[in-house]
């Protein structure tokens, strides 16, 4: 391989609700000039959906019901992994898990549970309760939208944010580091309808992936407010599956899974007005794109495709912009690309 690659580690289905079924989650190389190398799978359990990468620990959500969150230590060689602990029962289909800033704990997006759940990462085990924080709302959405749906947690500080699909809310959530203890402090709303799923935080703004309405918000994190919304790509009939996760490169352009297209969008972010223009849109060659990371030195974006059993590997120019497909990497279901950390 060409330089020093960066690792993922990836996320499937084992299910085979969508996909083949995997049988547990891989390591992945891409190189600097995009070639790849694909590990072994290595089974972790049901429905190992999405990762959380912190030193050597790999903390695992898998989404069933009631689902759970178990961790792991990769072994001498890079691809064995060691089960230091499971965490224990979580709250329903948890499809996303983040660690706290100081490590001690994973918190779970339980989807169907509405709610967001603390797990000691620390040797604990099942015995110790999860903290639980759970919230009530719905959206205009019948069919989607008929009560709280937790999609993620993503650290912004002391804070955590969690996307709700089902409410049209981003809750904000206070963690004890100490005890594990959950306080609900806040939330900012969305427009109706917009069925919030991922987002990425750029200084004292948030950036919202809309699932149902294809659009990407700007959220002002201080006055706790919506700034406005962009739709993803005007051009693409609307399908019904929407959008997924989103990253925020370097150059400043908006990387937006694009379901309904099958492609990976960009979106040109102006800093200073805080809007958003769409500036590209490149197919995966897939199907579904479910989620989505950036190797390193931001040369390539890799796109989970879960229906099509592969990975996109997209060329990306100096700022970001998607450019091109440049190859496809086979296996089950990938659900998850969680980065090493350098």
């Amino acid at each position: 391989m060409s330089g020093e690659p960066t690792v993922f580690w990836v996320g499937a289905s084992t299910s085979g609700g969508l996909g083949a079924p995997a049988r547990g989650i891989r390591r992945l190389e891409v190189d600097g000039a995009g070639a790849w190398r694909l590990g072994e799978a290595v089974q972790v359990g049901e429905n190992p959906m999405f990762l959380a990468l912190r030193d050597e620990r790999i903390v695992v959500s898998h989404e069933l019901a009631p689902g759970g969150i178990s961790v792991w230590a990769a072994g001498d060689d890079a691809e064995t992994l060691i089960p230091l602990a499971p965490l224990g029962v979580a709250d329903g289909d948890p499809c996303h898990v983040a660690l706290s800033p100081g490590g001690r704990w994973a918190l779970a997006a339980n989807y169907s549970g509405g709610s967001v759940t603390a797990h000691p990462v620390d040797g604990l085990g099942p015995a110790a309760a999860a903290a639980r924080s759970t919230f009530t709302g719905s959206g205009p959405v019948l069919d989607r939208q008929g009560s709280p749906h937790l999609h993620q947690v993503v650290f912004d500080g002391g804070l955590a944010l969690a996307p709700d699909l089902g409410a049209d809310r981003i809750r904000l959530l206070e963690l004890d580091e100490a005890t594990g203890s959950l306080a609900a402090v806040g939330e900012i709303a969305v427009h109706a309808g917009a069925g919030p799923r991922h987002l990425v935080v750029t200084g004292r703004r948030a950036l919202v992936a809309n699932e149902l309405d294809r659009t990407v918000s700007v959220v002002d994190l201080d006055a706790r407010t919506e700034l406005g919304w962009y739709p993803v790509d005007a051009r693409i009939a609307f399908r019904g599956l929407g959008v997924s996760a989103i990253r925020l490169t370097r150059g400043g352009v908006v990387l937006v899974g694009d379901r309904d297209a099958d492609a990976l969008a960009g979106l040109r972010l102006d800093r200073d007005t805080g809007t958003l223009v769409h500036v590209a849109s490149v197919p995966t060659g897939g199907i579904h794109p479910r989620d989505l990371e950036l190797t390193h030195d931001e040369r390539f974006a890799l796109v989970a495709d879960q229906g099509s059993d592969s990975i996109a590997i997209v060329a990306l120019d100096a700022e970001g912009v998607p450019q091109e497909l440049v190859d496809t990497v086979p296996t089950p279901a990938p659900a998850c690309l969680a980065r090493l950390p350098r």
